[in-house]
């Protein structure tokens, strides 16, 4: 699917970071930018003016390490400005988590992703918090290592309340395999392709979707193609690959081509996304305001709001506590105000927007340069339906 089809303003310009992906129908447009052009209602009502509420959050439920302070000279803590003196090391408690996902699903939210510094099923209340969002309506996805699809605790949970299972794979030989933040384990890598293959035949959610997420680095290039054999053949539905800052994409590309034609209509290889802005290309960011974060937010394990996921945990970009103050408390609140008449381009860390192409794309409509009709008969025509549509 080409990101950017039926997107383009009166000017000729779209937004950026797109391209045509492969894999198996559903999938490429599952990831693209254009996703929210499959909310249309909530779409006319944003570019209308009228108030909308997030549909998706990304909730990191663990919260981070804790992380030893240095102290200056007068034996006070040297706090950098994105680190939170006062965050918490623990999880956020269980009951916390079960009333902040009922009130999200009753302020109109749609879909929970579970991800954050330390690994989500490691919280010891995950089956309970799943089971009380899911049955409240929302539907659920889990960013992961791994280390725990095999407990039957986490196994049923996933299987029984879960949409899609993104799993972080290391490295494709077991000698070099480390689940999470431990050292080598024996048969720890044939041992989580099992308990993937398990996952995708026991998920009662028709629309479930498990898959695998290699990071290239300039060391594991050679990992490549093995990895998607492996991803393959453990009965995964996709492997995904990145490339961190440092990579050599053009080291890669030789492997990432022959990596691609092990996809089939059963198994999708995903390569690296393009840049926000090819190097010495224009890198001005073509929007005003951050109108994604009206669609989807980040919440953190203090139960705190950020506009996304880039900015949390950093306590300046707190737009208040869901858990304490409740949602409509939050949203309508002077701080989730105060955001939104904000230009995040001036901001700390905002000037390279991880959602840009879809901050721009908000922005061409709510301008009027791209119409809204248009733009929604050319996505429908091209993506009848989009998996997973409501993870924004």
């Amino acid at each position: 699917m080409d990101d950017t089809a039926g997107v383009r303003s009166r000017d000729g310009t779209a937004p950026q970071g797109g391209g045509r992906r492969s894999g198996p129908p559903g999938l490429g447009p599952a990831h693209s930018p254009q996703k929210v052009l499959a909310h249309g209602e909530l779409l006319r009502r944003f570019v209308e003016g009228r108030d909308i509420r997030p549909v998706h959050i990304r909730l990191d439920i663990m919260g981070p390490t804790a992380v030893h302070q240095p102290e200056d000279r007068n034996g006070t803590d040297v706090v950098g400005p994105a680190r939170d003196r006062s965050s918490p090391e623990n999880a956020l408690p269980t009951e916390k988590a079960v009333s902040l996902l009922r009130g999200f699903a009753a302020a109109g939210g749609r879909a929970v992703t579970f991800r954050g510094a330390r690994e989500a099923t490691s919280h010891p209340g995950y089956p309970a918090v799943c089971d009380a969002g899911h049955e409240a309506g929302l539907r659920l996805g889990l960013v992961t290592d791994g280390t725990r699809l095999g407990r039957p605790d986490t196994a049923e949970c996933v299987a029984s309340t879960h949409t899609w299972v993104r799993v972080a794979l290391t490295a494709a030989v077991e000698s070099a395999f480390r689940p999470g933040n431990a050292g080598p384990g024996r048969r720890a890598l044939a041992s989580l392709l099992e308990h993937v293959g398990d996952l995708r035949q026991s998920a009662i959610d028709p629309d479930f979707r498990i898959g695998f997420h290699y990071v290239i680095t300039e060391r594991n290039h050679d990992g490549i193609l093995p990895a998607t054999r492996a991803a393959r053949e453990s009965g995964a539905h996709y492997i995904r690959f990145d490339a961190d800052g440092h990579a050599d994409r053009a080291d890669a590309a030789p492997a990432l081509r022959r990596a691609a034609l092990l996809a089939d209509d059963a198994f999708e290889v995903r390569p690296p996304h393009p840049a926000g802005a090819p190097p010495g290309g224009d890198r001005r960011a073509r929007f005003g305001r951050c109108h994604y974060s009206r669609f989807t937010a980040a919440v953190d394990s203090g139960g705190r709001l950020h506009p996304c996921l880039q900015v949390s945990p950093d306590p300046r970009y707190r737009l208040g506590d869901v858990v304490t103050d409740g949602w409509p408390g939050v949203l309508d609140g002077a701080a989730h105000a105060a955001w939104e008449a904000t230009d995040p381009l001036s901001t700390a860390l905002c000037g390279s927007c991880h959602y840009r192409p879809q901050n721009e794309l908000l922005e061409l409509l709510l301008s009027g340069r791209v119409s809204l009709d248009d733009a929604l008969r050319a996505y429908a025509a091209e993506v009848p339906s989009t998996l997973h549509a409501d993870f924004l």
